[in-house]
């Protein structure tokens, strides 16, 4: 089961997500408008805003997953098994290179001088006062 199928599990929960100080506005298919309509009279307790995000959020998840990994130069292996390990200079990690480069800009025009890296922030827990 892909993780867009489990939102509506995910949606009764309360929400821990930061928003952004910065508005997206952006036009919509006529069919995806009223599907996102319909999901929030499903789930009134969310915001447009929340599902829109959540909705984009696993999408990325799920796009994120599906590309190759292209294997480049030898980093090291595991001396046990003797497994190499390689760079990964697919799209992925070109990806997450410029996701990177955006969050902490992103981070830095909402006050945070010195933001961590993206995969690092992901990691961290949510403390009540982040929201």
């Amino acid at each position: 089961m892909s993780k867009a199928a489990e939102l509506h599990s995910f949606w009764s929960l309360p929400d821990n997500s930061r928003l952004t100080s910065k508005q997206y506005s952006f036009r919509l298919p006529v069919h995806v408008a009223a599907k996102i309509a319909a999901l929030c009279d499903l789930y009134p307790q969310k915001t447009r805003t929340e599902i829109v995000g959540d909705l984009l959020s696993t999408a990325i998840e799920d796009l994120i997953k599906g590309m190759p990994y292209v294997e480049g130069r030898l980093v090291g292996h595991d001396p046990e098994s003797g497994e190499e390990y390689h760079e990964d200079i697919g799209p992925s990690s070109r990806f997450w290179e410029l996701a990177d480069k955006h969050y902490k800009s992103i981070e830095r025009e909402m006050g945070n001088k010195n933001p961590p890296s993206l995969q690092e922030a992901m990691r961290k827990p949510k403390t009540e006062a982040e929201g």
